[in-house]
């Protein structure tokens, strides 16, 4: 039973991570894990990749786009485009770094949101013989922001991917 659990709770995870539009990869560096953390400093220190973040630990590392998606100030509230969270290991065959990667989580959730909407304001549109057909514009307008919102999110999340990945020089393993 509490093997089930488990695996139902994983599955369940999984799917929130999917949901989210989280990515997580593996990648080897041809550097020992001292100098690659060296390089993960300096990441931080080139202007031009638009990018900023912080050293957790010896091992572990954040990183976030600049570029802000949020216009309003909440506490708690992240609004940055982008995020990542970087995890230093040695594996058999060299240095590891597992890459967690995801959007900023209001770009999915809005996006789900949206189409959703978009479709139940289309359908009282259509279905109400009596509705205004402004029902229909918006509903259509709600579905295509949904639409267009969740690939945007992927956009985000694997540039900030892609500029870390090639800042540092890493190989895809997994």
């Amino acid at each position: 039973m509490h093997h089930i659990q488990k695996k139902s709770a994983s599955y369940q995870l999984n799917m929130l991570q999917r949901i989210l539009n989280v990515e997580e990869v593996i990648y080897s560096s041809n550097l020992n894990e001292e100098n690659l953390m060296r390089r993960v400093e300096n990441l931080f220190e080139q202007k031009s990749l638009g990018l900023a973040g912080k050293i957790i630990s010896e091992d572990e590392f954040t990183a976030y786009e600049k570029l802000i998606v949020i216009g309003w100030d909440m506490p708690y509230l992240r609004r940055k485009a982008a995020y990542l969270k970087g995890k230093i290991t040695q594996g058999e065959e060299g240095t590891l770094i597992k890459l967690k990667v995801s959007p900023n989580s209001f770009l999915p959730i809005f996006a789900i949101v949206a189409a959703i909407t978009g479709v139940i304001i289309t359908l009282i549109g259509l279905l109400n013989t009596h509705a205004d057909k402004l029902f229909l514009i918006f509903g259509i307008a709600f579905f295509t922001l949904g639409i267009v919102y969740y690939p945007v999110s992927t956009i985000l999340r694997n540039r900030l991917k892609n500029k870390v990945t090639k800042y540092l020089n890493l190989s895809k393993v997994q």
